[in-house]
């Protein structure tokens, strides 16, 4: 019984081929393997063309012959040694011819009628397939509907069909039907029984399914065809051919032909989604890694910035120490000479500038722009190691993440350039790096943001002329010169006048040394702090095509995973309208196979009295 597509059954075929294409989209847009897209496309493409049915097998385990007893026709040439060194795809024909279609491939064309609704695939043996041979093989079976996997009772799954068997077995979204030629070979049942059963451990270990199994002898199954032998002949019943042709006849027949073909390409369509979601896992997990190495990298910033700045506290508080003793200088100094007796320091400015700076200043605005230098030279050292300790560490994640991923898409190419990238960027601007010229640029930009320093003119030299600064912010320097020509004059300003100036004096070095220590720690805290931003801010710089490609990836990944659940979703409601389909189809079968044996029954009753009702005989009744 053949069955015609009706709607329904039309349409169930074009929403499989749409849905097949949807999963082409969504693997490409992804970077799975175009092998596997091509797949897609082929099966899409398989639900518009004939029923095909793939032969393979060892060249000696007697493919052709098996073909030629099907057919009852020797359609495919013989012989002890390989014959077929061509795949050849058989299709029907009015007449018999032959045409080559590559190198590797041939087209046979034949006037046998099962040939109208099926094709078949007759391939060079596992063990004499070439580079090109299995390339076109592997296009064909997973276009095919049917596989033919003829082993031989005296050399059973030889080492070269395991082999082909464990290099397709992920591709296997097909129907596999194992046949055990040249059976008449076997002593006794218990043989033959042992040698099926081996064939079924090897399925079940190298495809994890239990597999169909006809042990045959097609050799005597072609002589009894060929001779006229009916199915009750000796060497028909010998050969077991029978429950194979039946099974093929079957399988090839409307109903049966139309739900594998319905049913292959959604079998084969969740084998690659399941295959798509442990990538997508692989993926995911590699993502979360990546996601870590990025909070990694956060929490190494907070650190680095904590580090540094602890770094140059501890030179503040040194430079709060030389400026607290320049203030205790000061207030002896000014204790010292603000009085009637050192009248004539008072009077002369430039003597009483030596000796301030000589009692008071001394070397410590040295030491303190030491200070100041060695709190810049060690942030910049610091910071480039740290980010050099930071990037190295990153990287080295990376490699690690990266190292689950086994596939070669397009997200494990571009973040394995991306990891290439961020090292080459960061080998780059750590040669480039002038130690000695970023420490002095950093400290000029200080001295430009000390006001005091400012006032002195004094910002780009540095602090040399502190001793002038605080004398100037301070008044001191009005202090000189007070022009006392008298002795008189004197006695009154040192009864009147020096006592409250002695005063005010100090208290006004008291409040320039407390301001310039309040203006050295603004100025330098503030500078390091933007030179920390900076050294950080280049860092980020540094890695953002990391953390582009992995919101990228993030993406990517949710809209592929809801897209995956959709297609999972709608596969199955299509698997369950198939089914129905299907069982559709196979009631009708039995309901007509019941009327039409019921009806006989009628025909040939001897009475009128004696018919009964056709219900009343069930199929099993029946057989």
């Amino acid at each position: 019984m053949d069955v015609q597509l009706d709607e329904q059954t039309y349409a169930l075929l074009q929403r499989e081929q749409q849905l097949l294409q949807r999963m082409k989209v969504l693997f490409e847009e992804t970077g799975a393997d175009p092998e596997v897209t091509k797949q897609l496309a082929d099966l899409a493409e398989n639900l518009s063309e004939l029923f095909l049915v793939v032969v393979v097998g060892e060249f000696n385990a007697g493919k052709s012959r098996l073909l030629n007893a099907l057919f009852g026709h020797e359609v495919m040439l013989e012989g002890p040694t390989p014959t077929t060194d061509k795949i050849t795809l058989l299709r029907y024909g009015e007449k018999e011819v032959t045409r080559p279609r590559s190198d590797v491939m041939a087209e046979k064309r034949a006037p046998i009628e099962m040939l109208r609704d099926v094709a078949f695939v007759d391939t060079p043996g596992t063990n004499s397939i070439v580079q090109e041979h299995q390339q076109v093989t592997e296009d064909f079976i997973p276009r095919s509907d049917l596989v033919l996997f003829v082993t031989s009772y005296d050399r059973p799954l030889t080492e070269s069909e395991r082999r082909f068997l464990e290099f397709i077995r992920e591709d296997w979204g097909r129907r596999l039907v194992f046949v055990v030629n040249k059976a008449d070979l076997a002593r006794s049942q218990e043989d033959l029984g042992e040698v099926v059963e081996h064939v079924k451990d090897g399925c079940r270990e190298l495809l994890h399914f239990e597999p169909e199994v006809f042990p045959v002898s097609a050799e005597k199954a072609y002589a009894a065809r060929i001779e006229g032998e009916g199915r009750s002949g000796d060497r028909w019943g010998e050969s077991r051919f029978g429950a194979l042709k039946d099974f093929v006849t079957d399988t090839l027949s409307g109903t049966e032909r139309l739900a594998i073909k319905l049913g292959s390409p959604l079998e084969a369509g969740e084998r690659l989604l399941e295959r798509f979601s442990e990538e997508l896992s692989d993926r995911r997990r590699v993502l979360s890694e990546d996601e870590d190495n990025l909070e990694f990298v956060e929490s190494e910033i907070a650190d680095v910035r904590a580090e540094l700045e602890s770094g140059y506290e501890r030179h503040l508080t040194e430079i709060d120490k030389l400026l607290l003793k320049i203030e205790q200088r000061g207030t002896r100094f000014l204790e010292d000479n603000i009085r009637v007796s050192k009248i004539s320091l008072l009077r002369n400015k430039d003597r009483f500038k030596e000796e301030f700076e000589r009692q008071v200043v001394r070397d410590l605005d040295h030491q303190i722009e030491g200070h100041m230098t060695d709190a810049v030279d060690e942030l910049t050292e610091r910071a480039l190691k740290l980010e050099r300790q930071t990037l190295r560490t990153l990287g080295e994640r990376m490699r690690e993440a990266g190292s689950h991923l086994d596939s070669e898409g397009d997200f494990t190419y571009n973040r394995a350039e991306v990891h290439r990238q961020i090292m080459r960027e960061a080998e780059r601007e750590m040669q480039n790096y002038d130690m000695r010229a970023e420490s002095r640029r950093i400290l000029e930009n200080v001295y430009n943001a000390t006001d005091l320093l400012q006032k002195g003119g004094y910002g780009v030299a540095g602090l040399a002329g502190l001793s002038v600064v605080l004398m100037v912010t301070a008044g001191l320097d009005t202090l000189g010169g007070f022009g006392l020509a008298t002795s008189a004059a004197v006695a009154g300003a040192g009864l009147f006048v020096l006592p409250r100036q002695r005063e005010k004096a100090k208290r006004q070095l008291q409040e320039h040394v407390e301001e310039l220590r309040e203006d050295l720690h603004r100025a330098l805290s503030s500078q390091l702090d933007r030179e920390i931003d900076k050294a950080l801010d280049e860092m980020r710089e540094t890695i953002q095509p990391y953390e582009e490609i992995v919101a990228e990836e993030r993406e990517t990944l949710r809209e592929a995973e809801q897209e995956r659940d959709t297609l999972e979703e709608e596969l199955a409601e299509l698997r369950t309208e198939v089914e129905r389909k299907v069982g559709a189809w196979e009631r009708g079968g039995e309901e007509g196979q019941g009327r039409e044996e019921a009806n006989d029954g009628a025909a040939g009753a001897p009475e009128a009295g004696d018919e009964e009702e056709p219900s009343a005989a069930s199929p099993e009744d029946e057989a």
